[in-house]
Protein backbone atom coordinates (compact mmCIF):
# COMPACT_ATOMS: atom_id res chain seq x y z
CA UNK A 1 0.00 0.00 0.00
CA UNK A 2 0.92 3.56 -0.82
CA UNK A 3 2.03 5.54 2.18
CA UNK A 4 -0.26 8.46 0.78
CA UNK A 5 -3.24 6.04 0.97
CA UNK A 6 -1.78 4.19 4.14
CA UNK A 7 -1.98 8.04 5.69
CA UNK A 8 -5.47 8.65 4.42
CA UNK A 9 -6.44 5.45 6.04
CA UNK A 10 -4.91 6.32 9.57
CA UNK A 11 -6.38 9.98 9.07
CA UNK A 12 -10.24 8.61 8.57
CA UNK A 13 -9.96 5.95 11.19
CA UNK A 14 -8.37 8.73 13.81
CA UNK A 15 -11.47 10.88 12.51
CA UNK A 16 -14.29 8.12 13.06
CA UNK A 17 -13.21 7.36 16.41
CA UNK A 18 -13.74 10.51 17.76
CA UNK A 19 -17.23 11.29 16.78
CA UNK A 20 -20.69 9.90 17.25
CA UNK A 21 -20.44 8.69 13.91
CA UNK A 22 -19.43 8.65 10.73
CA UNK A 23 -20.89 7.39 7.56
CA UNK A 24 -19.29 5.91 4.68
CA UNK A 25 -16.98 7.83 2.72
CA UNK A 26 -17.09 10.89 4.35
CA UNK A 27 -14.15 12.78 4.99
CA UNK A 28 -12.86 15.08 7.72
CA UNK A 29 -10.03 16.66 7.29
CA UNK A 30 -7.77 16.34 10.00
CA UNK A 31 -6.98 20.11 10.48
CA UNK A 32 -10.40 20.48 10.86
CA UNK A 33 -11.16 21.96 14.39
CA UNK A 34 -13.62 19.47 16.27
CA UNK A 35 -14.61 20.47 19.61
CA UNK A 36 -16.36 20.11 22.95
CA UNK A 37 -18.16 16.45 23.02
CA UNK A 38 -17.12 14.84 20.11
CA UNK A 39 -19.50 11.66 20.55
CA UNK A 40 -22.32 14.34 20.12
CA UNK A 41 -21.27 14.49 15.72
CA UNK A 42 -22.71 12.42 13.36
CA UNK A 43 -21.92 12.66 9.65
CA UNK A 44 -23.67 10.91 7.50
CA UNK A 45 -22.20 8.99 4.54
CA UNK A 46 -20.03 10.91 1.25
CA UNK A 47 -19.79 14.08 3.65
CA UNK A 48 -16.89 16.53 3.56
CA UNK A 49 -15.80 18.59 6.39
CA UNK A 50 -12.94 20.90 5.07
CA UNK A 51 -9.91 22.26 6.45
CA UNK A 52 -10.25 24.92 9.50
CA UNK A 53 -13.97 24.41 9.36
CA UNK A 54 -15.06 24.68 13.08
CA UNK A 55 -17.49 21.72 14.35
CA UNK A 56 -18.00 22.40 18.22
CA UNK A 57 -20.47 20.22 20.14
CA UNK A 58 -20.92 21.62 23.82
CA UNK A 59 -20.28 19.42 27.05
CA UNK A 60 -23.91 19.47 28.36
CA UNK A 61 -25.34 17.69 31.46
CA UNK A 62 -28.93 17.22 29.26
CA UNK A 63 -26.71 15.93 26.40
CA UNK A 64 -28.91 17.97 23.90
CA UNK A 65 -25.88 20.09 22.03
CA UNK A 66 -25.67 17.61 19.16
CA UNK A 67 -24.35 18.15 15.58
CA UNK A 68 -26.63 15.65 12.46
CA UNK A 69 -25.25 16.71 9.45
CA UNK A 70 -26.74 14.46 6.21
CA UNK A 71 -25.06 12.58 3.44
CA UNK A 72 -23.32 14.31 0.43
CA UNK A 73 -22.88 17.37 2.11
CA UNK A 74 -19.75 19.97 2.16
CA UNK A 75 -18.77 21.97 4.87
CA UNK A 76 -16.27 24.31 3.74
CA UNK A 77 -12.70 25.58 5.02
CA UNK A 78 -13.35 28.66 7.70
CA UNK A 79 -16.80 27.77 8.32
CA UNK A 80 -17.99 27.75 12.00
CA UNK A 81 -20.80 25.40 13.37
CA UNK A 82 -21.37 25.47 17.55
CA UNK A 83 -24.29 24.52 19.59
CA UNK A 84 -24.68 26.71 22.10
CA UNK A 85 -26.98 23.86 24.00
CA UNK A 86 -28.99 23.39 21.42
CA UNK A 87 -29.08 20.54 18.27
CA UNK A 88 -27.79 22.02 14.75
CA UNK A 89 -29.12 19.47 12.37
CA UNK A 90 -28.11 19.82 8.47
CA UNK A 91 -29.79 17.68 5.80
CA UNK A 92 -28.46 15.86 3.02
CA UNK A 93 -27.04 16.98 -0.57
CA UNK A 94 -26.35 20.71 1.08
CA UNK A 95 -23.50 23.13 0.83
CA UNK A 96 -21.95 25.41 3.52
CA UNK A 97 -19.76 27.84 2.01
CA UNK A 98 -16.76 29.28 3.81
CA UNK A 99 -16.74 32.06 6.86
CA UNK A 100 -20.36 31.04 7.44
CA UNK A 101 -21.52 31.02 11.32
CA UNK A 102 -24.51 28.38 12.21
CA UNK A 103 -25.02 28.94 15.93
CA UNK A 104 -27.59 25.86 17.89
CA UNK A 105 -28.68 27.65 20.58
CA UNK A 106 -32.37 27.39 20.28
CA UNK A 107 -32.09 24.99 17.28
CA UNK A 108 -31.51 25.15 14.11
CA UNK A 109 -32.56 23.19 11.76
CA UNK A 110 -31.75 22.63 7.56
CA UNK A 111 -33.69 20.72 5.20
CA UNK A 112 -32.19 19.06 2.18
CA UNK A 113 -30.44 20.62 -0.74
CA UNK A 114 -29.81 24.06 0.82
CA UNK A 115 -27.09 26.03 -0.82
CA UNK A 116 -25.98 28.06 1.76
CA UNK A 117 -23.22 31.12 0.58
CA UNK A 118 -20.38 32.53 2.19
CA UNK A 119 -20.02 34.78 5.63
CA UNK A 120 -23.92 33.59 6.19
CA UNK A 121 -25.09 34.06 9.97
CA UNK A 122 -27.90 31.76 11.06
CA UNK A 123 -28.20 32.22 15.27
CA UNK A 124 -31.18 30.97 16.60
CA UNK A 125 -30.87 33.53 19.46
CA UNK A 126 -31.57 37.21 20.40
CA UNK A 127 -30.07 38.84 23.70
CA UNK A 128 -32.60 40.84 25.70
CA UNK A 129 -32.67 44.75 25.89
CA UNK A 130 -35.64 45.67 27.63
CA UNK A 131 -33.75 46.63 30.82
CA UNK A 132 -31.38 49.43 30.50
CA UNK A 133 -29.59 48.85 33.89
CA UNK A 134 -28.66 44.90 33.37
CA UNK A 135 -26.03 44.32 30.80
CA UNK A 136 -27.20 42.52 27.30
CA UNK A 137 -25.82 39.11 28.49
CA UNK A 138 -27.48 38.89 31.59
CA UNK A 139 -31.01 39.44 29.91
CA UNK A 140 -33.12 36.55 29.36
CA UNK A 141 -32.36 35.59 25.25
CA UNK A 142 -34.67 34.29 23.52
CA UNK A 143 -34.27 31.07 21.46
CA UNK A 144 -36.85 30.38 19.29
CA UNK A 145 -35.29 28.72 17.03
CA UNK A 146 -34.38 28.66 13.35
CA UNK A 147 -36.10 26.37 10.20
CA UNK A 148 -34.87 26.56 6.74
CA UNK A 149 -36.64 23.82 5.01
CA UNK A 150 -35.63 21.98 1.79
CA UNK A 151 -34.25 23.45 -1.90
CA UNK A 152 -33.62 27.06 -0.19
CA UNK A 153 -30.50 29.54 -1.96
CA UNK A 154 -29.26 31.45 0.80
CA UNK A 155 -26.67 34.07 -1.08
CA UNK A 156 -23.61 35.85 0.44
CA UNK A 157 -23.54 37.56 3.66
CA UNK A 158 -27.43 36.78 4.44
CA UNK A 159 -28.24 37.25 8.24
CA UNK A 160 -31.62 35.14 9.47
CA UNK A 161 -32.74 36.28 12.73
CA UNK A 162 -34.08 33.92 15.57
CA UNK A 163 -37.65 32.65 15.34
CA UNK A 164 -37.80 32.86 11.28
CA UNK A 165 -38.82 30.06 9.40
CA UNK A 166 -37.99 29.83 5.38
CA UNK A 167 -40.32 27.98 3.64
CA UNK A 168 -39.08 25.41 0.95
CA UNK A 169 -37.60 26.80 -2.58
CA UNK A 170 -36.95 30.13 -1.51
CA UNK A 171 -33.73 32.38 -2.85
CA UNK A 172 -32.76 34.71 0.07
CA UNK A 173 -30.54 37.52 -1.80
CA UNK A 174 -27.03 38.53 -0.84
CA UNK A 175 -26.56 40.27 2.20
CA UNK A 176 -30.69 40.56 3.15
CA UNK A 177 -31.31 40.64 6.53
CA UNK A 178 -34.56 38.48 7.00
CA UNK A 179 -36.77 39.19 10.31
CA UNK A 180 -39.36 37.26 9.48
CA UNK A 181 -40.88 33.90 8.00
CA UNK A 182 -40.39 33.74 4.26
CA UNK A 183 -43.12 31.86 2.36
CA UNK A 184 -42.01 28.85 0.06
CA UNK A 185 -41.01 29.79 -3.38
CA UNK A 186 -40.59 33.43 -2.76
CA UNK A 187 -37.75 35.52 -3.52
CA UNK A 188 -36.33 38.05 -0.96
CA UNK A 189 -33.66 40.60 -0.40
CA UNK A 190 -33.17 43.68 1.41
CA UNK A 191 -32.74 45.08 4.85
CA UNK A 192 -35.16 43.69 6.06
CA UNK A 193 -35.83 41.25 3.72
CA UNK A 194 -38.91 41.76 1.69
CA UNK A 195 -40.52 39.52 -1.14
CA UNK A 196 -39.71 40.64 -4.81
CA UNK A 197 -40.78 37.58 -6.91
CA UNK A 198 -41.91 34.58 -6.60
CA UNK A 199 -39.92 31.05 -8.15
CA UNK A 200 -43.84 30.03 -9.09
Amino acid sequence: MKPRLILTWIVSYYQKARLGFVGDASNISLLADIRGDKKNIFLGNYTTVCKYATLEADISKTDQSKIFIGDNTLISSFAILRTYGGIIKIGDSCFVNSFSVLYGHGDLIIGNGVLIGPQVTLIPANYGFKDRDTPFRQQVASMKGITIEDNVWIGAGVTILDGCTVGKGAVIGAGAVVTKTVEPYAIVAGIPARKIGSRE
